[in-house]
């Protein structure tokens, strides 16, 4: 028993040795180049036993571990504090990307099994090749599932809820390098809290998914007058369930975005590779493409070499608020048109668009309990992708403008875009908040997977400054 021991102290110290050997020097960014750390570990495990040796090892340290995906995130969640006092180790799960079981039926139960370090792309081929698919998806497939469903991502759909809904069962690795199965009969308070869990609870390693028969949508990009837009806006959503809309500031070119689905017999005639708004200019006719799902969904890559860099926020409102947010938020585009360095320029891009979602039971979702529409700013950089978006444009629009005007309506931010939270507002805005931390705290003590923005958020600076000064009277 005690060579096993030596042996497995061993493996932890030669992986761990020889990956910091490796990664000396690390410097991690985002897809936008705007968040930046400096973890003094960078760690691909490709096994989920030499992951729970890592966890282990970092526990007995004290070390706080971060886990990272594709990166195409604007949030600060993934990043690792470069001011803690222990070294830390940030984790990518890239080599934890298997398929591990696919449907065996055509059921209301059909579900596929994965490793949590899957793109999203990746797992679009695989199901596709089997003859299913992903209900819903978001704009992008370059995220990891673990990545992705963790921040929420979403699509459009009034009765289609975001990718972490998808979710019937996850693997959670804990900070004592246990490893927990949750699911709506199992642990349900963990499941409720986890499926869009910020990282802050431990690192999933699988996930089950709900999946449908592969079928085909036809996506019809149509050009439209923004102000004839805004008056034909509540027709055209109830007409259609996958609609989304978007338009340039300082202009009244505005794009309406449907997609329909259409017997599997319907010839091809193919999304990718397609043109985006940012970049192409505005359109003058419709363009219409028919093809499997997750292509009429998603872009081809954000990796492209012709997309511009961006950075972007988004603000979840009750769709019943959405006709009021945007009036103000045009207004309040329109008021700093003087001071915006992007209104009138060739070398940066201004984009709002506008997507819906269905409610959900998830704790920290900003869906919960809410049919959503989801208001988005882009400021795009130029098109050599030398860099983002003039951070005092995207400050202008965002910090100062979208997030502001939705306050006034509950607007929730979304998890993986840029936002300037607090914990008070936050608590006001979730209903389950103070049960998520309660369920973070059991599961995570030391706060190992938690870092400067998670605390802020979540309110837990404070908390403990509040508790130091209890335990100090507490003894005088």
């Amino acid at each position: 028993r005690n060579a096993e021991r030596v042996r497995w102290w061993l493996d932890v110290t030669i992986l761990v040795l020889s990956l910091a050997v490796r990664s000396k020097g690390v410097v991690w960014t985002d897809w936008d180049k705007r968040q930046v750390c400096h973890p003094q570990q960078f760690i691909q495990p490709d096994s989920v036993d030499t992951l729970k040796r890592v966890v282990h090892s970092a526990s007995d340290d004290g070390q706080q571990v971060k886990v990272v995906g594709a990166g195409h995130s604007f949030s600060l969640i993934p990043l690792t504090d470069d001011e803690a006092k222990a070294p830390s180790v940030m984790v990518n799960l890239d080599k934890l990307n298997r398929v591990l079981q696919l449907p065996r039926s055509t059921g209301q139960d059909s579900t596929v099994l994965v490793e949590a370090g899957i793109r999203v792309h990746d797992l679009n081929d695989a199901l596709l090749a089997a003859g299913w698919a992903l209900e819903n998806t978001g704009a992008i497939a370059e995220q990891s599932v673990a990545g992705a469903t963790q921040t929420g991502t979403h699509g459009t759909g009034k009765g289609l809820g975001s990718m972490s809904s998808q979710i019937t069962e996850l693997a959670l690795l804990l900070a004592n390098s246990t490893v927990i199965n949750v699911s709506a009969t199992t642990h349900t308070d963990v499941f409720n809290a986890a499926r869009v869990g910020l990282g802050a609870l431990g690192i999933v390693v699988a996930v089950r998914l709900h999946v449908v028969p592969a079928f085909k949508l036809k996506r019809v990009a149509m050009p439209y007058s923004l102000s004839a837009l805004l008056e034909d806006l509540p027709r055209l959503t109830l007409q259609y369930d996958r609609l989304q809309w978007y338009y340039t500031p300082y202009t009244d070119d505005a794009t309406l975005l449907i997609r329909t689905a259409v017997p599997l017999s319907t010839e091809i005639i193919p999304c990718w590779p397609a043109t985006h708004p940012l970049l192409a200019g505005h359109l003058r006719s419709n363009e219409t493409c028919i093809d499997w799902s997750f292509k009429a969904l998603a872009h081809e890559s954000a990796y492209d070499s012709t997309r511009a860099l961006y950075t972007e926020q988004e603000m979840f409102v009750d769709v019943a608020s959405e006709p009021a947010l945007m009036q103000d938020f045009l207004k309040y585009q329109a008021s700093v048109r003087k001071e915006s360095q992007c209104a009138n320029a060739t070398d940066c891009s201004l984009f709002t668009g506008v997507r819906y979602g269905k409610a959900d039971e998830m704790w920290m979702s900003p869906m919960y309990q809410r049919n959503i529409a989801v208001v988005s700013m882009i400021v795009g950089g130029p098109s050599d992708r030398s860099e983002s978006g003039p951070t005092a444009e995207f400050d202008l629009f965002t910090k100062y403008g979208l997030e502001r005007l939705a306050a006034k309506y509950q607007g929730r931010p979304h998890w993986g875009k840029m936002n300037w939270a607090s914990a008070a507002d936050l608590r006001s805005l979730y209903p389950r908040f103070d049960d998520f931390l309660r369920i973070r705290q059991e599961l995570d003590p030391a706060g190992m997977f938690l870092n400067k923005y998670l605390r802020q958020i979540l309110g837990l600076q404070i908390l403990n400054h509040e508790l130091s000064i209890a335990a100090v009277e507490e003894h005088t």
